[in-house]
């Protein structure tokens, strides 16, 4: 698992939202981001800065760019 702040997050997520390399994502109860990329690969990261509701708004975003996001409970 990465840790990192939520601008170092939204920082390296950018080029994976413009070149469609995000499959799906995953997010559980703790608030850790799972991502599955199209080559096999999953990353998981915990945003160290922010709280399930900033992670939730990020997934919300996502979505809007019809990434699937799934929630685990």
């Amino acid at each position: 698992m990465k840790e990192c702040s939520l601008d170092h997050f939204t920082e390296s997520l950018r080029p994976w939202m413009d070149n469609n390399y995000i499959r799906s994502v995953s997010v559980d109860q703790s608030g850790h981001i799972t991502f599955f990329f199209m080559d096999g690969v999953e990353d998981t990261y915990r945003v160290t800065d922010c709280d399930r509701s900033h992670i939730k708004q990020i997934c919300n975003e996502m979505k809007e760019r019809g990434i699937p996001v799934k929630e685990r409970m």
